[in-house]
């Protein structure tokens, strides 16, 4: 139904008991989802821009105009998210008519040995990645959405760039430094940016172009809270004094989530995808279901 929330519709999906649980864990999920990003925008940010300033500054200075924009109305929220998007594009495709002439085709000889079993693995963690986003954007009624007739054209299109952005980086890392020099580095696509240049002087422009990737933080970052906005809204708590101790939770937790990157990056590569998208895929799989055989 058009004027149902995303939690409405899995408590009248899977019964009020089973939807009231799962309506509770996916907000766990994304309360976590946003601690990490908040760690992780930190911590990009102290490595490649701001390595002597405390972390508590960092995030104070990503957290308040993200918290702005979700106690703002959602056309604020969708103008930003919209602004944002078109400055990402122009990066992008700044960024790669540069770097075409930069690839060695034989940096891909080493993926033409790779087995059936880790490929799977690997189709299966990146579908998980971008369907969570999904979520994000459901918990708003379609009926309040702008042009909601056109709708799932639009969804369609933005994964559709999502995965040509996506599948561009990967061509990019592999094809210009190889499998094994690119897991040296922590951030590839930095590493990347710098080989744009134009003009032989147009040059180290990496701390601008990569700005592209703090957009896409910033923007996960307002829609995960925004998910918890609405959760509360949804249980009828949505007070300041209960929406701010939340907030404050999850930046003290971010302060404190992993020891070093070290860890970090142990935890994302085999841990990341079956605590959160992994959950959030199987729920969105079993309401498919269920609506099917209903409908049946």
């Amino acid at each position: 139904e058009k004027d149902l929330t995303l939690f409405q519709k899995l408590e009248k999906i899977f019964g009020k008991t089973l939807g009231i649980i799962l309506n509770l864990l996916l907000t766990i999920l994304f309360f976590l989802y946003f601690s990490y990003m908040l760690w992780s925008v930190n911590t990009y940010i102290q490595n490649k821009y701001l390595n002597s300033t405390p972390s508590i500054i960092i995030i104070l200075l990503f957290l308040i105009p993200t918290v702005w924009c979700v106690l703002t109305d959602m056309k604020t929220l969708s103008k930003v998210s919209l602004s944002l998007f078109f400055i990402t594009l122009f990066m992008i495709i700044f960024s790669i008519s540069n770097l075409f002439i930069k690839i060695d085709l034989e940096n891909f000889k080493p993926l033409f040995n790779i087995k059936l079993t880790p490929l799977l693995k690997t189709s299966l963690i990146y579908t998980s990645y971008f369907v969570t986003p999904t979520f994000m954007m459901i918990t708003v009624p379609k009926n309040m959405i702008y042009d909601s007739k056109n709708l799932t054209k639009t969804v369609t299109k933005l994964y559709i760039f999502s995965s040509i952005n996506f599948l561009l980086l990967f061509i990019f890392i592999i094809g210009i430094f190889g499998i094994d020099l690119a897991k040296q580095f922590s951030y590839p696509e930095y590493t990347l940016m710098k080989k744009v240049n134009y003009f032989d002087f147009i040059q180290h422009i990496e701390n601008i172009t990569t700005i592209q990737w703090l957009y896409c933080l910033f923007i996960s970052n307002v829609m995960s809270l925004n998910f918890i906005k609405e959760y509360l809204k949804h249980i009828n708590h949505y007070k300041y004094k209960i929406f701010i101790p939340i907030i404050l939770i999850a930046l003290i937790l971010s302060l404190n989530l992993f020891k070093n990157t070290t860890v970090a990056y142990t935890f994302v590569t085999h841990y990341y995808h079956y605590i959160y998208s992994v959950p959030i895929v199987i729920i969105l799989l079993l309401s498919c279901i269920i609506i099917k055989t209903k409908n049946t």
